[in-house]
């Protein structure tokens, strides 16, 4: 361990002392020319798989109020109610906690990797501060890291511009639901500066979904010469929030969910600790002190023509306690009797976890047709776990050193290649039982322009997916032997058609297959691996403009994920087979409207989910402008009231509405 700690000293400092001889920068302009060849700054446009961006405009156009709402529009994304009730993300049949999230290109939600991230909520960013929202799909660039199998989403801050101006937002609705947010932002001369505050309530539409979110978010970013920048930048959120209880769909009936740790009755016999099992209910879940913040410092700089390099450190903070009521004393003792016992009482289970991470990143122009890319990371975080009925919890450390080295060429004006390679080191303890495991993942992408208007791209890599710490600790305490970790090789072919600069088409098809999954087989106990599993599908975009007053898109996906293992091949994925994405805006005068439609087929689990293997709900969001700072707003979810399941036994909202008025001053 020493000597894994002494290197990976050296290896960051290495990485820091050689950028620091670098000759000074000038400022991080979008693009710039040279007699050789053009550097861009990032942007998922010059990455060679299936990207796609949302701008502010349209977040603005569609009447997005969070990340979720932007992501829910994505094709071969699947927003899916973790079972916490948070909004998560799958990307291509990918669980949630294997799609990475940055913003302003710091890794959000740190848990993710080291727990299972269901409980982080994409719904607590909201959209009223972000300038764009980039995912790329698929084996992309090496320098986000290849430790997932989904992909990568990149969220942008909005950076302030002219005069200081205050921007304001109010808004109420159904079930007793409020929002609120405001921001300020400006910029002068070699500063500028974006600030944003919200504040959301909901009584919720299920018994016991009442859900409060604060949140913050800042970015000051400081011109320090015409050649450099440093940004200083950060979130905090702080939610308080009850997990509504399932409704039986055939019953309408409030049901109650098991809880593993409160049934450890060992003086009773097999047959009545199964009676009771079944008797030992749990309900009114309450997340208390649900807490997330990252403050990051980042300094960017262009020295001359042919580079560009950038150095990052963050600081993470991740905590929640879940509350539960039970029918166990709080102190954990067993019952009276097995026909008489003891009241409920409530459960607390917490998890903390403080991370440092520091990040280094540099591209060099080699020739005309030629371009370099290297860096390195570090991150580490520590982590543990406490309760109210258990005297000892688990704690552990998780440290990951990775580097890449990405090399692009361009053939000729038609054809681009990317080759990258990635290796990542891991050291967990968990409970004092210390692992390492590492991974190095090759990634090829290609594009050749067979015409003016149609590309042609390839992509083939491997990512990995390391045992989570909890995971691992969960499996130690049980005596079970470790998972090994996950494998997976990603394949992609698209081809992109532009009929015209007004109307585009994109299509992709594209394989994962996956090696030793790690599922938990049984809800509470340890984690295994699954032998193989096959992942494949299709997506299909299409936009238009067709005036200056209507513009439209279309998304379909099509979807397979099969398990096999023991010889035997089961559905892996849990998610929808088939959606599609539907949107119409219409501009006229100070008015504009946007029709959003949802679909969704085929959605299995083994077996059909009830009343949810297929549906099909529509938004409608309004807007007039009677001035260019004052605009109200009327969005409408699920116009058709449709009656349909998001997850099992958790009934979708039925039509609610939400009113307000934005004001810029």
């Amino acid at each position: 361990m020493k000597r894994t700690r002494k290197y990976q000293t050296a290896l960051v400092a290495a990485v820091m002392a050689g950028f620091a001889f670098l000759p000074q920068a000038y400022a991080a302009d979008t693009e710039y020319e040279t007699d050789t060849v053009k550097v861009e700054a990032e942007g998922v446009d010059k990455h060679l798989v299936t990207t796609n961006t949302i701008t502010a405009e349209e977040i603005a156009d569609r009447g997005y109020r969070d990340l979720a709402d932007i992501l829910s529009q994505v094709p071969g994304l699947y927003m899916a109610p973790a079972a916490k009730d948070s909004k998560m993300v799958r990307v291509r049949g990918a669980e949630v906690g294997q799609t990475k999230v940055y913003i302003d290109g710091i890794p959000a939600f740190p848990l993710n990797g080291i727990a299972t991230n269901a409980a982080a909520d994409l719904s607590t960013i909201p959209a009223d501060s972000i300038a764009k929202v980039e995912i790329i799909k698929g084996p992309g660039p090496v320098q986000y890291g290849t430790d997932y199998k989904g992909g990568v989403i990149l969220v942008t801050t909005k950076d302030g511009d002219g005069a200081g101006k205050f921007r304001l937002s109010i808004a109420g609705g159904s079930h007793h639901t409020y929002d609120t947010r405001i921001g300020y932002s400006g910029s002068d001369k070699n500063i500028s500066y974006a600030l944003n505050a919200s504040k959301r309530h909901t009584g919720g539409y299920l018994p016991n979904a009442e859900n409060d979110k604060l949140y913050f978010d800042g970015k000051i970013k400081f011109k320090t010469s015409d050649k450099s920048s440093l940004i200083l930048s950060g979130y905090y959120s702080d939610m308080d929030s009850e997990i509504s209880n399932s409704i039986d769909p055939q019953t309408g009936k409030t049901l109650t969910a098991d809880i593993n740790w409160s049934i450890n009755v060992d003086d009773l016999s097999d047959a009545m600790q199964k009676s009771y099992r079944k008797k030992n209910k749990t309900n009114n879940w309450h997340y208390k002190g649900f807490k997330q913040s990252n403050i990051a410092l980042q300094y960017e700089s262009r020295p001359n023509d042919r580079w560009q390099y950038d150095v990052k450190y963050y600081h993470l903070i991740d905590e929640n306690n879940l509350w539960v009521h039970n029918l166990l004393r709080s102190d954990g003792g067993a019952l009276l009797n097995y026909n008489n016992p003891r009241r409920p009482e409530w459960y607390r289970s917490g998890w903390f976890s403080t991370g440092n991470g520091i990040e280094a990143n540099a591209s060099t122009a080699l020739g005309d047709k030629h371009q370099l890319s290297f860096g390195a990371k570090y991150v580490k975080i520590d982590w543990h776990t406490d309760s109210n009925n258990l005297s000892k919890g688990d704690e552990g450390t998780d440290k990951r050193t990775s580097f890449y080295i990405e090399d692009a060429w361009s053939f000729d004006t038609k054809t681009r290649m990317t080759l990258g390679v990635r290796h990542e080191s891991l050291s967990q303890d968990a409970n004092n039982v210390k692992s390492t495991d590492h991974a190095t993942d090759p990634v090829l992408n290609i594009t050749h322009d067979l015409t003016k208007a149609d590309t042609l791209r390839f992509s083939a890599g491997r990512t990995h997916v390391f045992v989570q710490a909890k995971s691992a600790a969960a499996n130690i305490r049980a005596n079970v032997p470790v998972p090994k970790p996950e494998r997976d090789r990603n394949f992609e072919l698209g081809w992109k058609h532009r009929f015209n600069p007004k109307a585009e088409l994109d299509l992709a098809v594209f394989y994962t297959d996956v090696t030793d999954r790690i599922v938990r087989l049984v809800k509470g106990g340890p984690f295994y691996n699954i032998d193989q599993t096959k992942i494949r599908g299709a997506e299909l975009g299409y936009q238009h403009k067709f005036t200056q007053k209507l513009s439209a898109f279309a998304n379909y996906t099509w979807m397979s994920a099969e398990d096999k293992s023991n010889g035997k091949t089961t559905d892996a994925a849990g998610i929808p087979h088939q959606m599609m994405n539907l949107g119409l805006t219409y501009r006229e005068g100070k008015w504009r409207s946007t029709l959003l439609g949802r679909a969704v087929s085929g959605w299995t689990n083994g077996e059909k989910y009830p009343n949810s293997s297929g549906y099909f709900t529509a938004d409608l969001d309004l807007r007039y402008e009677p001035q260019t700072d004052l605009g109200v707003f009327l969005r409408i979810n699920n116009i058709f009231n449709k009656d349909y399941q998001d997850k099992l036994y958790h009934p979708a909202e039925g039509a609610n509405f939400l009113l307000g008025v934005d004001m810029t001053f």
